[in-house]
C-alpha cells in the first residue's frame, strides 16, 4: 500500500459519520442500532500549503489513485494512521510569491 508523506495543514478538518438504523414507535420512542462493523467512518477536508514543486508531486500523488486505490495517511501526527482514498475534487490555488495549498477531500476505507 503506498503512503501519503506530507503533513497536512492544521486548518484540515476532520468529521466522523456514524451509521446507524433508527426505527421511531411514535410517542418520541425510537431504537438506534449499530449498522456495520466498522459504523464510524472519518472524512477529512485536508490541505497542504507548500511550494508548487511539492503541491505538484501531492496531486500526482491524487490523480495516480484515480480516487479508486486507497493510500496510509497520518492526518494527525500524534494518531495511528488510517487508510483512505480521494474523493471528490482537487484543487490547487496560487497564494503569491512561491506559496501554493493544494485542497481535496478523504474519505476512510476499510
Amino acid at each position: 500500500m503506498r503512503n501519503f508523506t506530507w503533513q497536512l495543514d492544521q486548518d484540515s478538518s476532520e468529521n466522523t459519520v456514524f451509521n446507524t438504523q433508527v426505527t421511531s414507535f411514535g410517542d418520541g420512542y425510537e431504537q438506534a442500532v449499530s449498522f456495520g462493523i466498522n459504523n464510524a467512518r472519518k472524512t477529512w477536508q485536508a490541505s497542504v500549503t507548500n511550494t508548487k514543486a511539492v503541491v505538484d508531486e501531492i496531486y500526482s500523488f491524487l490523480i495516480s489513485t484515480k480516487a479508486a486505490e486507497s493510500f496510509s495517511i497520518t492526518p494527525v501526527p500524534s494518531e495511528p494512521a488510517i487508510k483512505a482514498r480521494c474523493e471528490g475534487e482537487i484543487s490547487r490555488t496560487h497564494l503569491g510569491g512561491a506559496a501554493w495549498r493544494i485542497s481535496f477531500n478523504l474519505k476512510q476505507v476499510f
